[in-house]
């Protein structure tokens, strides 16, 4: 099951499309303790880096345009999740990787981040649009 469909949407199909594509990866992801087949696992491990690079730079572009005021904090929050992400890499490169504990980290990062921040932000855009349509 895409755990998209159990957790927080934006209603805000620029973001809510890459958050359900971020949780699809996700839940390609082993549930198991150790990785069974590193060929696949590092193909995925791939995409969900690129996915997730390209998709904090969506939001931070979108955020700029909009002069969303919490950007910077936006931002760091990215940055620590990056390295959080990085760290797993390291430990698929060093044979160590626990596939559950990183899509265990991936799952309830998006699900808080998107809950939290990225609602904030939303309602900023939401704002700032309907204040420049009059609508």
């Amino acid at each position: 099951m895409n755990d998209f469909n159990t957790n927080h949407t934006l209603n805000f199909p620029e973001m809510d499309s890459q958050h359900d594509y971020l949780y699809r990866l996700f839940d390609r992801i082993e549930q198991s303790p150790r990785v069974t087949d590193q060929v696949a696992t590092k193909a995925l491990l791939a995409e969900i880096e690129r996915y997730i690079l390209f998709h904090f730079e969506s939001e931070e572009r979108l955020m700029r345009a909009y002069a969303v005021p919490t950007f910077t904090v936006h931002q760091s929050d990215h940055e620590q999740a990056g390295t959080r992400l990085s760290d797993f890499l390291d430990d698929f490169e060093a044979g160590r990787l626990n596939p559950a504990a990183l899509r265990a980290f991936l799952t309830g990062w998006l699900n808080e981040h998107s809950r939290i921040s990225d609602t904030e932000y939303v309602k900023w855009i939401r704002s700032f649009r309907t204040k420049m349509t009059g609508a």
